[in-house]
């Protein structure tokens, strides 16, 4: 956990109505997950501000499978682990990299997402064609 705390020292000039003020901020913190301390002797006292930064974070979902060491996956670069991703039966995927059917296709529409295809021009190709000029 990230608990931060917050300490700020108060002036020895306090009256009521500051006093007052500080228990609608504690009370409108407290709604926001943010503990205020207010010390017993204000004037010359600190007040304590402490909160989680990671208490409102969603950190849903279960993390990614690492992919075993022995496997063959593991030595391949992003690039081949791409390929594979494209080339491979999505049953394959599954059982290789032991996640289930929408996690298979997720990680078949990322590796999609990645690879970048070389565009080469219909007018191109018929004009080398048609000259005898075929690469």
């Amino acid at each position: 956990m990230s608990e931060r705390t917050i300490r700020i020292p108060l002036s020895d000039d306090i009256d009521t109505s500051t006093i007052e003020d500080l228990k609608v901020l504690k009370k409108d913190l407290g709604a926001m997950g943010v503990r205020l301390t207010i010390p017993d002797a204000l004037p010359g006292g600190t007040l304590v501000f402490e909160y989680d930064d990671e208490a409102h974070k969603r950190n849903a979902g279960r993390k990614k499978k690492a992919i075993p060491a022995d496997s063959g996956l593991s030595e391949m670069t992003q690039a081949q682990m791409d390929e594979w991703l494209l080339d491979a039966p999505i049953a394959e995927i599954q059982e290789t990299l032991d996640v289930g059917r929408a996690t298979a296709y997720r990680r078949v529409r990322e590796a999609r997402s990645r690879v970048v295809y070389a565009v080469a021009s219909l007018a191109d190709i018929d004009d080398n064609q048609e000259g005898g000029e075929y690469a």
